[in-house]
């Protein structure tokens, strides 16, 4: 159990994180059942301006990039992540994996990060 102070009028937010919303089987449905608890307890919500915030200079634009592509992932369509690493240039590696392919395949997406480090 995780609460959250005292709120306006005195109110608490009490978060079970014993408990998983069936959400997180789409986010990190390849880990174990105690890891997706993990992921669940330990996430947090994107910053509110994510899509809105002004970034000076694209730097796939003008450096090599690589991109992991989650085959299994139903937060962010497999076909828009193609999309996307096509359009960077990106050296492109797929695997069978939700969301998280840091957390279930940790082996292959050291591998990518070694062999961008080492291009």
């Amino acid at each position: 159990m995780v609460e959250f102070g005292e709120g306006k009028g005195g109110s608490k937010l009490t978060i079970d994180t014993r408990k998983k919303p069936s959400g997180v089987a789409c986010f990190a449905g390849d880990l174990p059942e105690q890891e997706q608890k993990v992921v669940w307890a330990t996430h947090f919500a994107p910053a509110a301006d994510l899509f809105t915030q002004k970034v000076e200079g694209t730097a796939w634009k003008s450096k090599p990039s690589w991109y992991v592509v989650t085959t299994s992932d139903r937060t962010v369509q497999p076909e828009l992540q193609r999309f996307v690493a096509k359009r960077m240039g990106a050296t492109t590696y797929g695997v069978d994996s939700s969301h998280v392919p840091m957390l279930s395949n940790p082996k292959l997406v050291i591998d990518v990060i070694r062999t961008a480090a080492n291009a």
